[in-house]
Formats: structure tokens, sequence, C-alpha cells
């Protein structure tokens, strides 16, 4: 039940979280499974029918991965999430907050709404099943054409706590050659580096992340994903390079 619960408010993230109710009665969304840990929690791609993306990292990945492909159907008049109070405002982002109730179980759920409009983190807890970071948006259409500067917020968190310190990140996307540098932080945290995109896609990718956490450093891996007609948006999550990763966190800013 708590799985499922975990994964009907990933279902829900995917649509709802940004932009409100799909004008469709039926949406569904397919998820994949991008990368497994070794103490079964990963990474997981969600796309609906109306090209919202998400990718999450979150508990019993490939369980979570069978179990929604097998019941894929979305509720787009599911209103909790846009129910939720502001309970903080950031330099990029409003942050609204409280618990919402899905099939009788109480998860704490907090979303990163991005002010430029197409982008937001996700985070639940759900007691018995763990926490899951998500990032979402709007459906990508295509490539422009030059470099574009990216500014949002930038979030990171130890996975055996529930202690997430949040920053900003600048992101520049070189679309012409199909690369992009990537630069976040937080007060005790950097993460640097760069990676690819794919401009067919919309989505970019890096495993070689510089990533430094107080006295701790390594390397990390990022998923990300643009939105909106033109790119407008981004938005990410990202791990560091342990077969368990210590540190996860995700990303969700705007030109």
């Amino acid at each position: 039940m708590y799985l499922q619960t975990l994964g009907a408010i990933t279902s829900i993230g995917v649509l709802c979280a940004c932009g409100g109710s799909s004008t469709s009665g039926n949406v569904t969304a397919r998820y994949t499974t991008l990368k497994a840990f070794s103490d079964g929690a990963g990474v997981a791609r969600g796309v609906t029918t109306e090209g919202q993306e998400a990718v999450f990292i979150l508990p019993e990945v490939q369980s979570f991965v069978a179990e929604a492909n097998a019941n894929p159907n979305i509720d787009p008049d599911n209103d909790d999430f846009d129910n939720l109070p502001v309970v903080s405002n950031l330099p990029y982002a409003d942050v609204r907050g409280g618990t919402v109730n899905i099939d009788g179980v109480s998860a704490q759920v907090i979303i990163v709404e991005d002010k430029g409009g197409d982008a937001e983190l996700l985070y639940a807890y759900v007691p018995g099943a763990g926490d899951l970071i998500g990032a979402t948006g709007s459906a990508y259409g295509s490539a422009p054409n030059g470099t574009f500067e990216y500014n949002g917020t930038h979030a990171i968190g130890r996975r055996s706590t529930a202690a997430t310190e949040v920053g900003t990140f600048a992101m520049s996307a070189d679309f012409n050659n199909k690369t992009f540098d990537y630069s976040g932080g937080t007060t005790n945290s950097s993460l640097t580096g760069g990676g690819t995109i794919n401009t067919t896609s919309g989505r970019f990718s890096s495993d070689d992340l510089a990533s430094t956490v107080g006295t701790e450093t390594s390397t990390a891996t990022m998923y990300g994903q643009f939105h909106g007609s033109s790119a407008q948006s981004t938005s990410g999550v990202f791990h560091t390079n342990e077969s368990d990763p210590t540190f996860a966190g995700g990303f969700a800013g705007s030109r």
C-alpha cells in the first residue's frame, strides 16, 4: 500500500505538479528505469501522453515501474497538489507544502515551483515507504539556436536522512554544439561540470560531475530535461556515484 501511494504521488506529480489539470479526460504515463541502486532504490522517468515529463529518485524503483506501467491512468482532476499553501519564497521559486491523503495514506509533500512557470521540484515522504525527489515540467517542443543561460533552485540531501539543503544553480546550454555546463551549490555543497544534450528529446545527462558536500568529494550523475515550446525551462535530478549513493538532489529553473 505504501509503495502504491508513493507511486500515486509520482503519477500525479508528472501531470499536475506543473500547470494544473489536463484538458484531456484520459491521460496515461509510461515509466522506465534509468538506474537501480544497490539498496533497491533508483532513478525512473515518466512521460505522459500529453508530453509532460519527469525524472524521480525513489525506493524500490523496479517494482514501482512495473506497477505504474500496469496501471498507467492518471486522474486529471486530482487537485491535492494545487491546494497546498505557499510556505516560503526562494529567489527563483515559490514553495508549497503540506499533507495530502491518497488511498487512506497520508504523505508530506513539498513542491518547489520555478517562477519561470514550466518546471518544478517535488519532494514527498510516505511513512513506511520512504521518500522521493522528482523534477517535472511541461512538454518539450524543440531546441532553439544558440547558447542560453538558465538559473534556478538547486537542492541536495544525504539519502540516509531527511535533511535537505537548498541553494541556486546556473547552467549554460549550447544547443548548437549539444553541450551544457552546470554550476549549482548550497552553503555546504557544490555540483559542477558538463555533459551532452539530446536536442531531439530535450534531455541531457552527465555521469562525471564534481560533487563536494562538506569535506566529502565524489563524482555525480545527472538526468535532466528541458521544458516548454523552445526549451524555456529545465529540471532534473542527480546522485553521487556510489553503488548506494550517499547524496541525491534535484533542480528546476528557467532562462
